[in-house]
């Protein structure tokens, strides 16, 4: 099996030398001007070669490089079966995103995404017709439900509520078929995560336990008993609940930041930098999927930085405020 990676595993490794580190990241963050920001991703690059991208824009030159890593684990990936647990979450945003935009009678296609399992235009048709062939039964299962819960509630966040839940069955199912372990322990840890930032939320928010019922994602390795388990104690608590867990230091250490600032930023970012934690152990990996989950995966989160540092200079942020969000890197 390992074998089959031996040309794929090679390219990744050669990939990864051109991924930003804390030191190319720190340069954009201490850039005078965004478009010396921009220079940075240049030389790592980004966007077409000789293009000169103008700071509104940036947004499009990160969907180019999403693009273009999909794109490229296409052509180096010899089955491309496990890598659905990042081409779903596209699927998914073009499913919101076309019931909504019908909703409201309006036309959402401008705001689709590629990168998903199936392409967007298809899709548009697919949901407009309600023809569910082509899709997963999570996917029919995630239009059908919308579209009558909508019908009943006219609350438009059930249309995301239950098209993540689905979405993150799809991403499940794909990551056990796989028959690897490690993907499938990344996809687990990957929705603790989403289940962790989930559960402040929502105590903060002041929500009961049983709204959270309707929020929490299935699948991971801390059952929901243990978050309904903490929900009346004090925030800062809850962590000695997740000992022995990937997210134990993650909920120590932002939680008690939380109970100081009342900010969610911290907990946010130590959540992602424990899937860093988890990917980067592919770095011992020879050959396998395992790098190429954990080069994908690493790629997502440079760009989820670069947007980070992006949107902070746009907004005027100082750089010490952009530094104490921008996550931890693969390099």
């Amino acid at each position: 099996m390992g074998a089959d990676y031996i040309f794929a595993c090679a390219r990744v490794r050669g990939a990864e030398k051109n991924l930003l580190g804390k030191d190319k990241l720190g340069i954009m963050v201490e850039a005078k001007t965004m478009e010396d920001a921009l220079k940075v991703l240049s030389e790592a690059q980004y966007g077409n070669e000789g293009e000169v991208v103008q700071p509104a824009d940036y947004e499009r030159l990160l969907g180019q490089e999403t693009a273009k890593l999909y794109d490229f684990m296409k052509e180096i990936a010899p089955g491309e079966g496990a890598f659905r647990i990042f081409s779903y979450p596209f699927d998914y945003h073009n499913i919101k995103t076309l019931l909504k935009a019908e909703a409201l009678g309006t036309d959402g296609k401008s705001i689709l995404m590629s990168g998903g399992t199936i392409d967007p235009a298809a899709m548009a048709i697919l949901v407009k017709e309600r023809n569910f062939m082509p899709m997963t039964g999570h996917m029919k299962t995630a239009v059908e439900e919308s579209v009558d819960t909508l019908a009943r509630t006219r609350d438009p966040q059930s249309i995301d509520l239950i098209c993540d839940r689905e979405c993150y069955a799809d991403i499940l199912e794909a990551a056990k078929a796989s028959g690897n372990p490690f993907v499938l322990g990344y996809v687990q840890l990957l929705i603790d995560t989403i289940n962790l930032k989930t559960f402040v939320r929502v105590r903060k928010m002041g929500q009961p336990w049983s709204f959270f019922g309707t929020v929490f994602l299935p699948g991971g390795t801390i059952s929901e008993k243990t978050f309904v388990a903490g929900y009346e104690e004090p925030i800062h608590q809850f962590a000695a609940r997740l000992e022995g867990t990937a997210l134990y230091g993650a909920a120590q250490e932002g939680l008690e930041s939380m109970k100081e600032t009342g900010s969610f930023t911290s907990i946010e970012r130590l959540c992602d930098d424990a899937v860093m934690k988890y990917v980067k152990d592919a770095k011992y990996i020879s050959f396998g999927i395992e790098p190429l989950i954990a080069y994908t995966a690493a790629k997502q989160a440079e760009i989820k930085s670069v947007r980070i540092v992006l949107a902070g200079k746009a907004a005027g942020l100082a750089p010490n405020l952009i530094r104490e969000r921008l996550r931890e890197t693969y390099g």
